[in-house]
C-alpha cells in the first residue's frame, strides 16, 4: 500500500510542529530555572517553587535584615536597630 504524498507532508508537518513546541518549552525551562536558584530571590515564582521544592519558604524580616547586613547594604548599627525593632535582639 502506497501512502498519498499529501499524507506524508501533513505527517511531517505535524511532527515538526511538535518538535518546535517541545524545543520552546525546554528553552523556557532552561532559561527560567537558574533565576529561581539565585541567592537573591527570596520567594520563587509558583512554577519554579514546585520545580525546586521551595514551596512555602519565605524569608522572615530578620532573615532579610541579616541578608542585607551580610551583603553590606546596611551598617552594623542599622542592623542592630532593625533587629531590636523586630524583637530579635537581646532583652
Amino acid at each position: 500500500m502506497v501512502m498519498h504524498p499529501m499524507g506524508l507532508i501533513f505527517g511531517f508537518g505535524f511532527v515538526s510542529v511538535l518538535l518546535v513546541v517541545a524545543g520552546v518549552v525546554l528553552l523556557v525551562l532552561w532559561a527560567v530555572r537558574p533565576h529561581a536558584l539565585s541567592p537573591t530571590s527570596s520567594l520563587p515564582s509558583a512554577p519554579m517553587a514546585l520545580w525546586t521544592g521551595q514551596v512555602g519558604t519565605r524569608e522572615t524580616p530578620l532573615d532579610i535584615l541579616a541578608r542585607r547586613f551580610a551583603s553590606v547594604e546596611i551598617t552594623a548599627e542599622e542592623f542592630e536597630r532593625g533587629r531590636d525593632v523586630l524583637g530579635g535582639g537581646k532583652t
